[in-house]
């Protein structure tokens, strides 16, 4: 899943085209899976796992009692025939609710307050992770996933996005490895070259167009997601092990001044991103490019299909030469309200690891939206190497999974929406007005710290 504020403008999109699925946004959802066998003690849905109570590559639930039916709530309306799968397999029931990413977070903050009323299961995108946590009523199930044994199946350092301490409050679902998506043919036409390294050389490039052709999306909306992604990229984290602001330094201002010199050169569009304006630029060619997660693949396929064919990726460009071009945007996990009695808490956790930990599911999931599951052994299934013939035959699985593999590690708090909520006006000053980025930072960092009552590092 994407960040909340692409989530928001993304529904009202969805309403007027009606033809985009959930599933297509804010990277950070997907499909589920079993072991496959179902041949356990579980023929009456009331102890043991689905099919052996353990997935293909070893992820193991616990064999204990568990319940006959559990509730879970999603946000990517692609866990349907997974859950189908499931119910089948093991007898046991799933109470399903589908709904947008904000009105989950509300409804299920609402019920954690109140002791009452939570899903079992619940889909949580990371950067709100922390913030439901501190609601306070999240299971922490780091002795489940140690005697499930899957820790070192999925990516480096989605655990530190997904704990707080030494607690663990989701089981991880998909990332979003960081993407310049482009239209190539209109790139061909007037010469672009796609064989960059740096930002400066992306410019250059970007130079070559028309005036009539931008060469980068850049809606002011969206303006602290890029932002993440660069100081990510960089090495950055907003917070450091004991929660002080730790976003005070020369990377911080390195990316606010790396997203100015791409206005300043005059080649992005500030079109509202998820608008019938922006979707009609990419499709008509007259803005040839947008930096989003895996998951935006899905977006293209299922709402340009004028461009089909036109469309590639590649990594990120790098802030400066030899620098990392790797980041993530995106990504959401699975998490377990204690509200509710082991037994069906039990069952909600076998359904999600047998799902998350399965490579056939976790390969579909790619196949059908795109979306890559943070759990590694799925990605040498052939799927991630099959061309995509939206993308002119190119194989972005190869490409997203060596991405996934340098993703720099991050760190979310409950304060995390907040001082993005707080970065974004003062970086569509920089962008678009004539705020500098060292000032921008000084009063970004002043701001965060008088209204989340944490030190600066």
């Amino acid at each position: 899943m994407t960040d909340q504020n692409a989530s928001s403008d993304r529904r009202q999109l969805l309403k007027a085209l009606g033809t985009l699925s959930v599933a297509s946004m804010a990277g950070c959802i997907s499909q589920s899976g079993s072991d496959g066998d179902g041949s356990g003690e579980s023929g009456d849905g009331s102890t043991g796992s689905s099919g052996d109570g353990s997935t293909e590559e070893g992820g193991e639930a616990t064999p204990v009692p568990m319940a006959d039916s559990f509730s879970f709530w999603e946000l990517s309306k692609t866990w349907g025939p997974h859950i189908e799968r499931y119910e089948s397999e093991t007898d046991a029931t799933v109470e399903h609710t589908n709904m947008g990413p904000d009105e989950l977070l509300d409804n299920l903050q609402t019920r954690l307050l109140s002791g009452t009323g939570a899903p079992d299961a619940a889909m949580v995108e990371y950067t709100s992770l922390k913030q439901v946590a501190k609601t306070g009523g999240l299971r922490d199930v780091s002795d489940w996933i140690d005697e499930a044994d899957i820790r070192d199946d999925f990516t480096s350092g989605i655990w530190e996005v997904v704990s707080d301490g030494d607690a663990v409050y989701e089981v991880p679902y998909d990332i979003g490895p960081a993407t310049l998506f482009y239209r190539k043919d209109i790139w061909d036409e007037h010469g672009l070259s796609d064989d960059i390294e740096t930002y400066d050389e992306f410019i250059e490039e970007g130079k070559k167009l028309p005036d009539d052709v931008s060469l980068l999306s850049l809606p002011g909306s969206g303006l602290s997601v890029f932002w993440r992604m660069m100081y990510r990229q960089l090495g950055g984290v907003e917070f450091d092990e004991e929660g002080r602001l730790a976003f005070d330094n020369d990377k911080a201002v390195q990316a606010m001044a790396q997203l100015q010199e791409l206005a300043d050169a005059g080649i992005t569009d500030d079109t509202a991103s998820w608008s019938q304006q922006w979707f009609a630029g990419f499709n008509e060619g007259t803005v040839t490019a947008y930096l989003s997660g895996a998951w935006f693949s899905g977006t293209l396929m299922s709402s340009m299909d004028e461009a089909a064919g036109d469309w590639r990726g590649m990594k990120i460009p790098a802030l400066e030469s030899g620098g990392t071009r790797a980041s993530n945007i995106g990504g959401s996990g699975v998490c377990f309200p204690d509200q509710n009695d082991e037994a069906t808490a039990r069952r909600a956790f076998d359904f999600v690891v047998n799902t998350t930990t399965n490579v056939e599911e976790m390969a579909n999931l790619f196949a059908e939206e795109g979306n890559i599951s943070a759990y590694m052994p799925a990605w040498d299934d052939e799927a991630f190497e099959n061309p995509r013939e939206f993308f002119g035959g190119q194989a972005l699985g190869t490409l997203w999974t060596d991405i996934a593999d340098d993703i720099p590690p991050y760190r979310y708090t409950l304060d995390s929406p907040k001082i993005m909520n707080l970065l974004n006006p003062l970086l569509q000053d920089v962008v678009y007005g004539d705020l500098d980025p060292e000032s921008a930072l000084e009063e970004w960092v002043t701001q965060s710290a008088n209204e989340t009552g944490r030190e600066v590092a």
